[in-house]
């Protein structure tokens, strides 16, 4: 059975961090992504009480995910003390991580707009700073996940396979089917290039009837993510499908719960286990 669960960025400005896990208790939720909105998230106190009441609640937290634009372009800069700065902030996410007891972190990384900034796709230059960062994670026992954003460093697979060849360490991956289909890409291409590498999935729907695509909630859409899911346990997946929703396709909280439930019974065709 495929391991589901949601990310808390699901909730974002609707439910404080720390109530997820009550929350997702009374929903029969196990599995969890805590997407961090700002600092104190991932200060030693605040994680303390955070992981005590996810232990509480039976919540098994498979990833932590800052809000990426807080820090992580500066990771990548050429400039020592802006570098500096962001990497003290990233070893702090990861030692939130490592207290929560995640598998992996979840990172967007350099941001591209309009037609790019040059140095931003310096890919010989970029390759050895995430060989490091890599580094960092495992030391605090997380991997370092890039997910495919449309806006950031990988919109694409091929971007992907550059920074694969470029790299000493494997570069693992958390897949994103809604910025997959934003970028204009078909989610399996991901899975075909590097599949065995991707260990965790962002799910929500979407439908593509129409010439732009609308993003939406399970079963809304009819995207067939049993697919996409097939395919990466073909290629050894063992990860987590995570529901993450943006808050323009909800009013309530009873549609997320719903929504997790459809999305659970699409993978793994069982019945809501609440």
């Amino acid at each position: 059975m495929v391991k589901t669960g949601i990310s808390t960025a699901s909730f974002f400005d609707t439910l404080m961090i720390e109530d997820a896990p009550a929350l997702f208790q009374t929903w029969g939720i196990r599995y969890a992504e805590y997407y961090m909105n700002s600092s104190l998230e991932y200060s030693p106190a605040f994680i303390k009480m955070l992981k005590e009441r996810s232990d509480n609640a039976g919540i098994k937290v498979v990833s932590v995910h800052p809000m990426s634009l807080q820090f992580e372009p500066l990771l990548f800069t050429p400039h020592p003390r802006q570098r500096e700065e962001a990497t003290k902030s990233y070893e702090a996410v990861l030692k939130a991580g490592e207290a929560l007891g995640a598998d992996h972190y979840v990172m967007h990384g350099p941001v591209v707009l309009g037609n790019g900034v040059s140095k931003n796709l310096e890919f010989e230059r970029l390759a050895p700073i995430f060989d490091s960062l890599s580094d960092m994670a495992e030391d605090h026992g997380l991997h370092l996940t890039l997910e495919n954003v449309s806006y950031s460093i990988m919109p694409s697979p091929e971007i992907g396979m550059i920074l694969h060849e470029l790299m000493q360490r494997p570069l693992y991956h958390t897949l994103d089917l809604k910025q997959s289909i934003r970028a204009g890409f078909d989610p399996m291409r991901f899975v075909d290039a590097f599949g065995e590498r991707i260990i965790a999935v962002h799910a929500c729907d979407f439908d593509l009837s129409e010439t732009k695509p609308r993003f939406c909630l399970p079963p809304r859409g009819g995207f067939d993510i049993k697919r996409i899911v097939d395919a990466l346990q073909s290629k050894g997946f063992s990860g987590t499908v995570l529901l993450e929703a943006y808050s323009d396709m909800f009013q309530n909280h009873q549609e997320l719960r719903d929504a997790y439930y459809a999305l659970n019974r699409q993978i793994n065709q069982q019945e809501d286990s609440v």
